[in-house]
């Protein structure tokens, strides 16, 4: 019978690289850019309120110099009211693994590993609900929700304020620069006054189309993306990023200083220290958990687009 273990092995360290590479998690870049515009701290409520003014005052007018005026008031402002919604991220060292991660043989802090895993873990939920409505349905709203012509959104919907609607195609399967149904025409569609989309995503697959559409002409990168890791090609300046986490065949066109990540100043993605997990029967393991509360709020909805039916082969 064979020796289990060699001459050589017996004599000599296996070598080990310590880099810990993860091959599973993708970075988001319309949650980096939201979260850098616009991330607002609250300290409780029963919900999240926001105020908007939906419709004109239409009292100005010329008159005569000595016409009488008559006073006259007229509601011109809501309220949406979003719920707090909650996120958490667990994770657990067990005995064994404290015993053979320890001492001169640890080769890679497993506990600081955890721990940073948990991080990508929760980035990772957040970027997939951004696009996609959380299976349990406990998540905050996604953004083909929000950017919609007649869903209710924040408990106001279209039929009773139709400044409250995004510009929406369902039908136009072939993207294109300009003309009837193009993506110039979203943008002015959803251009209200010194308000529109500054942020283009898509699947990976429909920026490389939008590339070559583009392609004989020069072509530029937004800095502040492109620092960050993510590649990205303009339109009139406005950065088009396809992202791993974008369904097929949309495309939004975000107005990204309408929307704030609103979240609670205690939970943050606040992460609690190791904790032994004796009460849970777990004596010798311990435990992490990162929490976050809070939802997206978009105060404008008219200033963005989606399209949703877009075939990158066409």
């Amino acid at each position: 019978m064979a020796l289990a273990i060699t001459e050589a092995n017996t004599v000599s360290h296996k070598y080990f690289d310590k880099t810990m590479t993860q091959n599973i998690y993708e970075d988001s870049a319309v949650l980096l850019k939201i979260k850098k515009n616009n991330s607002i701290v609250c300290d409780g409520g029963t919900s999240i309120q926001f105020p908007i003014r939906y419709r004109k005052f239409a009292r100005a007018d010329a008159v005569g110099a000595h016409e009488q005026v008559t006073f006259e008031q007229k509601t011109t402002r809501t309220g949406g009211d979003l719920a707090w919604t909650y996120y958490n991220c667990d994770n657990m060292i067990s005995w064994d693994e404290r015993v053979k991660n320890a001492g001169k043989q640890k080769i890679i802090n497993l506990l600081a590993d955890k721990a940073d895993e948990i991080r990508q873990d929760m980035m990772d939920r957040f970027a997939t609900d951004l696009y996609t409505t959380n299976p349990n349905g406990l998540g905050f709203i996604s953004l083909p929700v929000i950017i919609d012509a007649a869903d209710t959104y924040a408990g106001i919907a279209v039929a009773d304020v139709a400044e409250w609607a995004s510009t929406e195609d369902t039908t136009t399967t072939e993207l294109v620069l300009y003309g009837a149904n193009s993506l110039s025409y979203l943008v002015n569609q959803a251009t209200f006054g010194k308000h529109s989309p500054d942020l283009h995503m898509t699947t990976r697959d429909l920026a490389s189309k939008f590339e070559s559409l583009i392609e004989p002409q020069k072509r530029y990168k937004e800095k502040t993306l492109a620092d960050a890791g993510f590649t990205n090609t303009t339109f009139h300046g406005i950065p088009v990023v396809g992202d791993a986490f974008c369904t097929a065949k949309l495309w939004l066109g975000i107005d990204t200083k309408q929307f704030e990540l609103r979240y609670h100043k205690d939970w943050n993605f606040e992460v609690t220290p190791w904790e032994d997990l004796f009460q849970a029967g777990f004596p010798r393991a311990m435990g992490k958990v990162m929490s976050w509360a809070g939802n997206m709020v978009c105060r404008m909805r008219r200033s963005s687009f989606k399209a949703s039916a877009l075939d990158y082969t066409i």
